[in-house]
């Protein structure tokens, strides 16, 4: 038979198997001869049209002739199971005892609901046991041959081995599902889990519990080591991690340095508390990687399922709960890391109030609601007006007029502090060169706070040049202040930008000088213009002898370095006599006048 006959045959018998047609309805469709020659001859003709099939597909075919039992396979079925042609035997038996015991129920009630007409095709999935002593993954479809009168006569079948397929699909799975570095489920996977056991455990009496972990400081230890370092560590974090754990529980890396364990099935609350307390005790002895023992901490945040309002073990009680989690763990790093936090309401109000904040924070922003005022700094001598502090305000849409004291600190932890420190110079550089319009304003400066993140950043220089070079203001009326602290702690960052100012020739104050390392050493190295004394010690210094000592020595200090010296919070008469005393030349505070906006400060310039 030449290959236009085997492509005709299989097309003729493809259809047949995946649509489910039986023998019958072709042999109706035959040309019209004695029933029982018609019979015999669409019989022979099957049979041939199977052996061609057989040949020239990937499928294992198998026919039962049900009137013998005798059940035939083709070569490619034997192969399946790792047999060859004359291995099996043509014979039920061969193919039933090989079918996994978990699937041959199965596949009894569909061949037998199939050759007993209840059904005319099925398709089954079970596992064949192999030579090699593994299960193959098959799947079965199936259809049955009748006479004329109806009768099955004879069960027709496909067999597909799946199993390569469905490895392929589950390394696929995996690998979308599993983090790459440590084979831990990711938090997608995670998540899953919980709806699964949201699912299975709706009735349970067991108590739920999640851990969140993430490590201190751990960018600090890929900086100094190196990713690689860092990446082993994260690798034996997870093995010591499981090492804590029941089988029942699970361990997720939800990202980073970030981890999460789902405890189930315990009984008491107290439990998820000793399993941190035991991953704490695990990680105090240093990890040994490469020819470094590093020692690595944790903060843990601690929530069960019941610490909210939602029915227990539910899937938004256990995502609530994750949540949770982490409200308490963020809550464990900021009271000081390597310690566990059980999750309180209390924290979750103030997570969503700092959101709150934080949002209406952008948003004052992008719409423009700060503000500037205004304080003067004068001369002790005679009170005349030698200059400008600008100072933030909010004007919030509801709450009103809001000090920096109640937004700063946000504005520090959430970044936002950097484009509005930047609006803030702007603003007041453009409000110092529209005063000197005035012929009374010439040599007045303008000092403006600028916090050591907007220092540290690497073009800070060029950006204050191109603030002032934008707004006209000359760079000598320009008194930038940061504290001590600030310009201690980022040393490094900040001297070249302080270099490209001082080449400007932008004057620079430390501003609180003595309330923060107060270190000498680095006024003979930072090219400070200006020290001004902290309001603490100007308040205290009538009333407490060593407050007064401490603002002699800022006076002689500032003496000696040939600094210009401002004394902060000045509100009576007294004070004031008593700097013009101890030669401190200019000050600022209530007693000339509170921070005011552009309008009135104007008129102070006269």
């Amino acid at each position: 038979m030449n290959n236009s006959a085997i492509k005709h045959s299989v097309n003729n018998i493809l259809p047949l198997l995946n649509s489910g047609l039986s023998t019958r309805a072709m042999i109706d469709l035959a040309p019209q001869k004695s029933a029982e020659d018609k019979l015999r001859q669409d019989l022979q003709e099957s049979k041939t049209k199977y052996a061609l099939t057989s040949e020239v597909i990937s499928d294992g075919i198998w026919s039962w002739d049900l009137s013998s039992d005798r059940l035939e396979y083709s070569t490619r079925w034997k192969s399946m199971v790792g047999y060859g042609e004359q291995e099996i035997k043509n014979n039920p038996v061969e193919w039933l005892v090989r079918v996994h015991p978990a699937d041959i129920e199965k596949l009894k009630r569909h061949l037998t609901e199939c050759w007993q007409g209840k059904i005319d095709r099925f398709e089954v999935e079970y596992s064949l046991l192999h030579r090699d002593g593994q299960y193959r993954l098959m799947r079965c479809k199936c259809i049955a041959v009748t006479d004329l009168a109806g009768e099955v006569i004879h069960l027709i079948g496909a067999q597909t081995d799946l199993t390569q397929d469905r490895q392929i699909k589950a390394r696929l799975n995996y690998q979308v599902d599993h983090d790459r570095l440590t084979k831990l489920p990711n938090r997608q996977l995670f998540i899953e889990k919980l709806q699964k056991l949201s699912e299975l455990e709706q009735q349970a009496n067991y108590d739920f519990g999640i851990l969140c972990l993430d490590l201190d400081r751990f960018k600090n230890i890929n900086h100094n080591f190196g990713d690689d370092i860092g990446d082993r560590i994260l690798v034996e974090i997870a093995r010591q991690l499981e090492s804590c754990l029941r089988p029942q529980d699970i361990l997720a890396r939800l990202g980073g340095d970030e981890f999460a364990i789902l405890l189930t099935s315990f009984v008491g609350q107290e439990r998820p508390a000793e399993i941190a307390s035991q991953i704490q005790q695990q990680l105090s002895t240093p990890i040994k990687i490469a020819n470094y023992s590093i020692l690595v901490s944790t903060s843990i945040g601690i929530a069960t399922a019941d610490t909210n309002c939602l029915p227990p073990n539910s899937v938004n009680a256990l995502l609530q709960c994750l949540q949770n989690a982490e409200l308490a763990m963020h809550q464990a790093k900021a009271m000081g890391k390597a310690r566990n936090q059980v999750f309180e309401s209390r924290l979750y109000l103030q997570t969503l109030e700092k959101t709150r904040s934080e949002d209406d924070l952008r948003k004052a922003l992008e719409q423009e609601q700060f503000l500037l005022y205004y304080q003067p700094l004068v001369q002790l001598i005679d009170q005349q007006v030698i200059g400008f502090e600008a100072l933030i305000r909010w004007q919030h849409p509801m709450r009103g007029l809001i000090s920096p004291g109640d937004f700063i600190p946000l504005a520090e932890a959430t970044g936002l502090i950097i484009p509005i420190g930047w609006w803030v110079l702007r603003s007041a550089c453009e409000q110092m060169v529209q005063w000197q319009q005035n012929s009374a304003a010439q040599s007045l400066f303008i000092s403006v706070n600028i916090t050591g993140k907007q220092f540290s950043q690497p073009y800070a220089g060029d950006i204050i040049a191109q603030i002032l070079t934008e707004t006209g203001l000359n760079p000598k009326c320009l008194k930038l202040e940061i504290t001590e602290s600030e310009i201690i702690e980022n040393i490094a960052l900040v001297l070249p930008t302080v270099e490209r100012l001082k080449s400007l020739g932008v004057q620079l104050s430390m501003d609180d000088f003595g309330t923060g390392y107060s270190s000498l050493s680095y006024l003979h190295c930072l090219p400070v213009d200006t020290l001004k004394i902290d309001r603490s010690f100007i308040q205290g210094m009538e009333s407490d002898r060593h407050q007064l000592e401490l603002v002699k020595t800022i006076i002689k200090l500032a003496e000696v370095f040939e600094l210009d010296l401002i004394a902060e919070g000045i509100e009576t008469p007294t004070q004031c006599a008593k700097l013009l005393e101890l030669q401190c030349k200019y000050g600022q505070g209530y007693l000339f006048s509170q921070p005011v906006n552009s309008a009135i400060a104007a008129t102070l310039l006269h």
